[in-house]
């Protein structure tokens, strides 16, 4: 077996980008190799941002920095003059060509505002990734013009989208909050170029969202976890969908989801690859969603899942169940034996006893993860994992009622299952 050493960089990076900044930087010096990558222009590219608000501001010119860095925070959060408007006119310096750029409009900050807008304090024209975030309207109504030419990626949770005149002709993934209607007019100014789509409503009415014509997404992801798809938008979503000719991965988070809708989008997108239904009230059948033969990837949170009369040839992962959830119930679980193709299989506080004892013993199974159950017996444990013959890879991970001598049991009876086991470290729940 390799050691730790061997792995390639990439495989490092991976398991790096898990760790926080002061673990980070303690691996530095455990060896020269991981001080190489974790202080790669690559890697500081992806994972290194200075975050700037109004007290740092101030002292920003007195310190020496010795590197550029690529991605920036800025919070505003107070007035900036005297020490700090100095530190604002270093930016470019620690900032020439930046990647990633998120501005918290936490102030009324009309005149630092509008002077980063219109003067050089950052390159916009080398942002690739902006996200922007406020509350506050600029008091003389005036419009501010941002030119990003390399603009890809678009996080906005401002209230105020009329107040931007954004020129991005390469944006292709928005995540937008829609608070008024005209959060859906921006929306419409780059609805035709836009490949990926996050829409987070944080009121219950949807405006004229379905009355769009996204017909290039590949990517759709529609959270209204205050209100549900209800059938008096039944026409309205219907004919959305049915227009979303691309679309390969979906996400949808409603309150409840009409049958008759989920039964359309099975039946008019059946190019969809990917799938992610969370819904807190109501029970999610899966026979609405039989039509989707290439479906590969499916997640389910709701506390009912029928599995009953569903057959998905392409499924390789599922995942059911949630945190935020008292638990899962599944109904007619001996539909896990239908999905031939299944792979990978997660369970988060999903009910498995006595229902388990109806499973029949699959073979497709090689990777599982039981995460977050209130209790587990170990008598629970094994006969699951009975059920899998060809498991290879286990994870328990916040699960009480498990401690580290079952685990060990465990591993004891299957030699050849490797087994990742985080262990509570108290009873109380």
């Amino acid at each position: 077996m390799a050691n730790f050493n061997q792995m390639p960089i990439e495989i490092l990076e991976q398991i790096f980008d898990h760790l926080d900044y002061r673990s980070r930087r303690n691996l530095t010096l455990v060896c020269r190799r991981w001080n190489a990558v974790l202080l790669s222009d690559r890697f500081i590219a992806r994972n290194v941002t200075l975050v700037l608000n109004g007290s740092r501001m101030s002292w920003l010119h007195k310190h020496t920095f010795h590197r550029a860095y690529p991605n920036l925070t800025l919070q505003l959060d107070s007035t900036i003059e005297g020490e700090a408007s100095k530190g604002l006119r270093l930016l470019p310096t620690l900032f020439p060509d930046p990647s990633t750029v998120c501005l918290r409009l936490d102030f009324p900050p009309e005149p630092v505002w509008v002077a980063f807008c219109r003067e050089p304090f950052v390159n916009l024209a080398t942002v690739q990734t902006l996200h922007l975030t406020g509350r506050f309207r600029l008091a003389s109504r005036r419009v501010l013009c941002l030119c990003l030419e390399e603009l890809r990626t678009l996080q906005l949770d401002y209230p105020y989208a009329n107040d931007l005149n954004l020129v991005a002709p390469k944006l292709s993934r928005l995540h937008l909050h829609v608070l008024l209607n005209e959060h859906i007019d921006f929306l419409q100014r780059f609805i035709d170029q836009l490949r990926s789509l996050t829409v987070v409503f944080d009121a219950k009415e949807s405006y004229n969202f379905y009355s769009l014509q996204p017909v290039g997404l590949h990517e759709l992801v529609i959270d209204r976890r205050d209100k549900g798809m209800t059938k008096s938008e039944r026409n309205a979503s219907i004919a959305f969908f049915k227009r979303l000719h691309q679309l390969r991965r979906l996400e949808l988070r409603v309150k409840f989801i009409d049958s008759v809708v989920l039964h359309t989008i099975a039946d008019r997108l059946g190019q969809l690859l990917h799938l992610s239904l969370q819904v807190t009230e109501g029970t999610i059948e899966l026979k609405h969603i039989a039509n989707l033969t290439r479906l590969e990837t499916l997640r389910i949170v709701a506390c009912r899942v029928n599995l009953q009369h569903v057959h998905l040839p392409a499924l390789r992962s599922f995942e059911v169940g949630s945190d935020e959830l008292p638990g899962t119930y599944l109904e007619g679980i001996e539909g896990l034996m239908a999905f031939h193709r299944l792979r990978s299989l997660t369970l988060i506080n999903v009910k498995i006893y006595p229902e388990v004892l109806q499973l029949t013993p699959t073979y497709s199974v090689e990777r599982m993860v039981l995460a977050h159950y209130r209790r587990i017996d170990e008598t629970h444990l094994q006969i699951l994992v009975k059920r899998f013959p060809a498991l290879r890879w286990l994870r328990i991970s916040h699960c009480y009622g498990l401690y580290k001598r079952e685990i060990d049991k465990l591993k004891r009876m299957l030699p050849d299952l490797a087994v990742a086991f985080d262990e509570v470290k108290s009873d109380r729940i």
